[in-house]
């Protein structure tokens, strides 16, 4: 539906202008996230058929929206310089007595 979307708002935009179609950045980046997105259901449609070969193609999209819908784990990237950060206030905010 968002690719439907942002092909509409492209046509219309092309229209209005005389000149070449170029997108904006915040559309590049846009198109760019949907595209990495698709990628990755794509990958993961490919595990879940190497995972389960005898699934039939409606098992496999079964299993393929159940983790679309599922929340994320929390399985953040972890940066130490953020760990460092994070750390260093809430030490902080400890280390003050009540009250101040």
């Amino acid at each position: 539906m968002l690719r439907q979307v942002f092909r509409r708002l492209g046509d219309h935009r092309a229209a209005a202008q005389c000149g070449a179609y170029r997108l904006t950045p915040e559309a590049e980046r846009l198109r760019s996230a949907l595209d990495m997105h698709d990628f990755g259901v794509s990958l993961y449609r490919q595990r879940m058929r190497r995972e389960h070969p005898d699934a039939s193609g409606t098992e496999i999209d079964t299993l393929v929206r159940a983790w679309l819908i599922s929340p994320p784990r929390d399985s953040r990237l972890r940066l130490p310089s953020r760990d460092r950060v994070q750390c260093s206030r809430t030490c902080l905010l400890r280390s003050r007595p009540l009250g101040t």
